[in-house]
């Protein structure tokens, strides 16, 4: 159990399906824009929970994920580099398992 800034506690086993499901979330983007669909927007949901864990679980990774997703976000890049960062998102949210 890990305890947050609500002195709730979490199990590791739900925040591993928490991360799991984020996951899911990150590789979704890399299809969306391949297929020129509406990733900007898929993008803003992941980026918004992420935000929020970081309001309950202060801590360095959630601010990476952050810091990379908002860089997606504002700053546009080629297919390949968006692509390397959305699998270093993804490597990050893998560390928590």
């Amino acid at each position: 159990m890990l305890l947050n800034k609500y002195n709730i506690e979490i199990s590791m086993e739900d925040i591993k399906k928490n991360a799991q499901r984020l996951t899911n979330q990150l590789w979704k983007l890399i299809p969306m824009r391949e297929h020129e669909e509406d990733w900007e927007k898929q993008l803003e949901t992941v980026l918004l929970e992420i935000v929020g864990l970081n309001e309950i679980f202060v801590g360095p990774i959630f601010l990476q994920l952050i810091s990379k997703l908002e860089g997606l976000r504002v700053q546009e890049t080629d297919f390949e580099f968006y692509r390397k960062t959305i699998f270093e998102c993804i490597s990050i949210l893998q560390g928590i398992n």
